[in-house]
């Protein structure tokens, strides 16, 4: 795949779907700690060669070690340009209120509390997640929030290793775009002091960072992922679903409110809704098939949506009459498809932005 194809496409993947785009970054992280640990072994395989003298098999090792190091850095590269959010460590993330605080502030604290019991692995996404305890050599501790669970884990790791553990200091591969995780430095509020080695862990990250970095402190101890599990008490996904509504359609404004044909405008936005899975609730859904709804608020001829008919040819349902009224493009809105008609002018712009912002409402 040619480099501008592929930066297209990455581009074409972060715009309309941003969940996907984590889960591929992710996925791409994992993979290149798995090569990593591959790299370990080529090593010591090439060590031993080389002590036995069969130069041959360790040259022939070498290029294959070399390949391997070539393809690592590819995809570290698609890594780091198709992650939307994968690290948060130039921007200070919101203090974390402890337990005590959220049951005075929150209501219905209850309704957000979650079985402690059941251990997650670190392959899951805790955004909006809190941490109340993680598993680790069969033992499991107790921890106030996401920032106590990695630096307890650094101090298990430490014990192990403390040598090890300090070589993380000049470690390029424990780096941040901006920071380093370990250093010798203090800086206020950001990073925090290892309990038994002079080391400070830099903890100004979101959770999903912080499982990250997680995941890189257990490969370099040969530590399999499985081995470790986090315990949480509260999942607050549910109290950010209208900000996350509000800041898709912010996005959805700012990139398209200029646009100078207004259809473009309302495709581009549908197919933003559609592909992050908008629910409409069925009352909204309903007057979007009317033509009298969509006459009376957004000034249309015909109805917004028309639903799918899977039996029928698609060049024939966009058709009102005999002239086609309606975009050959599917939308998937509540698990239903539905074509949106492409009548629109510039009148129907004020109209049309005016119904967008309040569905955020």
């Amino acid at each position: 795949m040619a480099q501008i194809n592929a930066n297209k496409l990455i581009d074409f993947i972060k715009l309309y779907f941003p969940e996907d785009a984590t889960e591929i970054s992710d996925a791409l992280d994992l993979l290149s700690l798995a090569l990593d640990g591959l790299l370990s072994s080529t090593n010591t395989t090439i060590a031993e060669f080389h002590k036995n003298k069969d130069f041959d098999k360790g040259m022939e090792l070498w290029e294959f070690s070399k390949s391997v190091a070539e393809i690592q850095e590819e995809i570290n590269e698609y890594s780091t340009l198709i992650s939307i959010d994968a690290e948060i460590d130039e921007e200070e993330p919101e203090e974390e209120p402890d337990e005590i605080e959220e049951q005075r502030t929150i209501p219905n604290y209850s309704d957000y509390a979650v079985d402690s019991s059941i251990p997650h692995t670190l392959y899951e996404d805790f955004t909006h997640k809190k941490a109340v305890a993680f598993l680790f050599n069969n033992n499991r501790h107790p921890a106030k929030d996401w920032k106590d669970v990695l630096l307890q884990t650094c101090d298990l790791l430490a014990e192990i290793d403390a040598a090890k553990f300090s070589e993380f200091i000049n470690d390029p591969g424990m780096r941040g775009r901006k920071i380093s995780y370990f250093s010798k430095k203090h800086v206020d509020r950001k990073n925090a002091k290892m309990k038994n080695i002079d080391i400070y862990v830099w903890t100004n990250l979101s959770a999903n960072s912080i499982r990250n970095l997680i995941r890189k402190l257990l490969k370099k101890f040969n530590i399999k992922l499985t081995n470790y599990y986090v315990y949480l008490r509260a999942d607050y996904t549910p109290l950010h679903k209208n900000e996350k509504v509000k800041d898709e359609f912010d996005t959805m404004q700012y990139d398209y409110n200029n646009e100078d044909k207004i259809g473009k405008l309302v495709r581009q936005t549908l197919r933003q809704l559609s592909n992050r899975q908008y629910r409409f609730t069925d009352k909204e859904l309903n007057s979007m098939l009317s033509k009298q709804w969509s006459k009376e608020v957004l000034n249309i001829d015909y109805p917004l949506l028309r639903k799918v008919e899977d039996d029928k040819d698609i060049s024939v349902q966009i058709k009102d009459g005999m002239y086609g009224r309606y975009w050959k493009e599917i939308f998937e809105f509540n698990g239903m498809k539905f074509l949106a008609t492409s009548q629109w002018y510039e009148r129907h712009r004020e109209p049309f932005t005016r119904w967008i912002t309040n569905l955020q409402d």
